[in-house]
């Protein structure tokens, strides 16, 4: 018994180790079983199919440890596929973009009549508080030189401190050493705007200290040798006097300098100067509201001086003479 036992478990052993290797074989070149394989195939099909369910999976594991570069190639593959999928809508985005100011650029030199040269900001200077610059790319070759007027499609950038062949080194509006020259909308009055109270709020002097500025008051170049007139600047938030002598003010910019981008240098000036007519238009003012009339008064009439009043009083119920005198007597 314990020898049939024996054999027994020899023989399955073998048929194991037959069918491992089948499947061995089988994984490795790909064919079909043929000849003396395909006699063992037909034998030991049902053994080797159950071995084979068993171990398939490890025969893939091991596939995968042998080539780990097989999975993180294609990771990598597909890194960079979507690196670039966003790369292209970052470019669209940046097209689109680069179209809408171009275009707002080309409005705004439309209706000044001035000549431009767009150019985009590549580097911001010492922006510690005691230089605001920044640099384009524009410079000589474009015809660009310096104290030109430079400006956005929301107003006045700043100008030109120096130029190279093809760069352009740009002094902010908020510069503490940048002064120009400003007219007030409503009154035509001229003054300067100084910098120097951070990248949000400049200062305006009205040149004659007899006439007040206004809170709202909006404010454009009045052009000189240096820059041109027209262009917008900002609108007054409040207004201070300084040692009873002048009107200042101070003025929040219509350019915000953290978010400069697209750029255009004025190298033509107009041959009239624009005026306001940069400036968006003013809403209307509300229409003064007329005051409800006030409701007709209503008449009620004196019951004693009522003549009919008076005959019903006279005549009581009935409406008959006598008719209150007999219920009178009869009380």
């Amino acid at each position: 018994m314990g020898r049939d036992t024996r054999r027994s478990r020899l023989v399955i052993a073998a048929l194991l180790i037959a069918a491992f290797t089948l499947i061995t074989l089988d994984y490795k070149t790909g064919r079909s079983a043929t000849g003396a394989r395909g006699v063992v195939h037909s034998a030991l099909g049902g053994v080797e199919d159950g071995v084979s369910a068993v171990f398939r999976p490890i025969g893939h594991t091991v596939s995968s440890l042998a080539h780990p570069n097989r999975y993180h190639d294609r990771a990598d593959r597909l890194a960079q596929e979507n690196a670039r999928l966003r790369r292209d809508l970052a470019d669209d985005k940046m097209i689109t973009q680069t179209g809408k100011e171009l275009a707002d650029l080309r409005l705004l030199a439309n209706k000044g009549q001035y000549t431009m040269v767009p150019a985009r900001v590549i580097a911001i200077g010492d922006v510690t508080g005691t230089d605001w610059t920044v640099t384009i790319n524009a410079g000589k070759d474009d015809g660009i030189a310096t104290d030109k007027t430079v400006l956005n499609a929301d107003g006045l950038v700043g100008t030109v401190a120096s130029v190279t062949a093809h760069t352009a080194v740009v002094r902010l509006v908020c510069d503490p050493n940048s002064r120009i020259g400003a007219r007030l909308e409503r009154t035509q009055l001229l003054g300067a705007v100084a910098g120097g109270q951070g990248p949000s709020t400049l200062v305006f002097t009205v040149y004659d200290a007899s006439f007040r500025v206004q809170k709202g008051d909006r404010l454009t170049t009045f052009g000189s040798l240096d820059y041109v007139a027209g262009v917008p600047i900002g609108e007054v938030t409040k207004v201070t006097d300084v040692g009873g002598l002048s009107r200042t003010a101070e003025v929040r910019p219509y350019v915000s300098v953290g978010t400069l981008d697209l750029v255009g240098v004025v190298v033509g000036r107009p041959t009239v100067d624009p005026g306001d007519r940069l400036l968006s238009p003013q809403p209307a003012p509300p229409e003064p509201t007329a005051p409800a009339p006030a409701p007709e008064a209503t008449l009620v009439p004196d019951a004693a001086a009522s003549p009919g009043a008076t005959t019903q009083g006279a005549t009581g119920t009935s409406g008959t003479p006598g008719a209150t005198g007999t219920q009178g007597g009869a009380g």
